[in-house]
């Protein structure tokens, strides 16, 4: 159950969208999260509903905006969520996500116990760190991949981390469980990423811009270093070491070399063997303050007893 707010604008621009608008008006939420509210029919402009983001605003014209206050959650729900607390410091935490839990509700009409809801309830100086609607999130980890993620609890040591994510200097490994055999044992994928045309919920490869050229074709840079670490009959565990941090990186990357994640519905197909896509953040390292500082946890069991039987099946 959400409990609502509502706020109420007047535009002053002749012409401006409305999500720019609605982002201008009101900084501390993203451009995208007032797309969600717009799609989700709970914005209204002149007394009428309206879900296009793009719909351009005039001067006088009156905007009413219904979002989420707070989720009532349940505290057994709370506790009973799949998430660690591996390393606390005054200003950040460590934690180890498990599978299926959701970072963040990616709409308001969304009642799924998230991360944010955890830490909220663990953690309450969090509500005041990073944007409204996901706060103490600087980098996310899809919901059925596993592993560990920084939490900033200041805003201070959230603006460090943002930087420190987007100069690079946070080192990330992950395991995972391809399909089939890569051609090349240690080797790096270097496809730009764009949303898919059609299935707008994934990524696709693309060739590599220049970067005079992504712009005009909407793509990104993205780079992933991999080595494999063991083979089975018809699989291979991967160690991977991705450069930069795009939606859905590893996946789409490891698709478009025709070796997708065991158990990607998205960008390969289901499996038998594990109810997921074998995604694990394993480990972290990063220099904060002048004092390094290096993080590692293990694969949950769905993704251990994958590999076990992956062995005996070879063998």
């Amino acid at each position: 159950m959400v409990n609502s707010l509502k706020d109420k604008f007047v535009c002053e621009e002749e012409k401006i969208r409305l999500d720019q608008f609605l982002n201008k008006a009101k900084p501390e939420f993203t451009r995208s999260y007032f797309k969600n509210l717009i799609q989700e029919g709970l914005i209204s402009v002149n007394g009428k509903l309206q879900k296009k983001s793009g719909f351009v605003l005039k001067s006088g014209d009156q905007v009413e905006v219904e979002y989420p206050k707070l989720k009532e959650v349940n505290k057994s729900e709370i506790e009973n969520l799949d998430v660690e607390l591996v390393f606390e410091h005054p200003d950040f935490l460590i934690i180890n996500k498990g599978p299926g839990v959701l970072v963040h509700a990616p709409t308001s009409a969304n009642d799924k116990v998230t991360l944010v809801d955890w830490l909220l309830k663990k953690f309450k100086e969090i509500s005041k760190v990073g944007s409204l609607e996901r706060p103490g999130i600087v980098h996310r980890l899809d919901m059925d991949t596993s592993g560990l993620m920084i939490i900033p609890r200041t805003n201070a040591a959230h603006h460090e981390f943002g930087d420190m994510f987007k100069n690079r200097k946070v080192n990330k490994t992950y395991l995972a469980v391809v399909e089939g055999h890569p051609a090349v044992k240690e080797g790096v994928i270097d496809f730009d990423i764009v949303r898919h045309p059609v299935s707008r919920h994934k990524m696709t490869h693309v060739p590599k811009h220049e970067e005079t050229n992504r712009k005009y074709y909407r793509s990104r840079e993205a780079v992933t270093n991999y080595r494999v670490l063991k083979y089975f009959s018809d699989a291979a565990l991967v160690e991977v070491k991705p450069k930069t941090g795009r939606t859905h990186q590893i996946r789409a990357h490891f698709a478009g070399i025709k070796h997708p994640l065991i158990g990607d519905a998205t960008y390969g197909k289901q499996a038998k063997l594990i109810n997921r896509h074998a995604l694990h953040a394993q480990a972290l390292e990063f220099d904060y303050k002048g004092k390094k500082y290096h993080f590692e946890k293990e694969p949950p069991k769905d993704f251990r007893e994958l590999i076990k039987t992956l062995d005996l099946l070879r063998n």
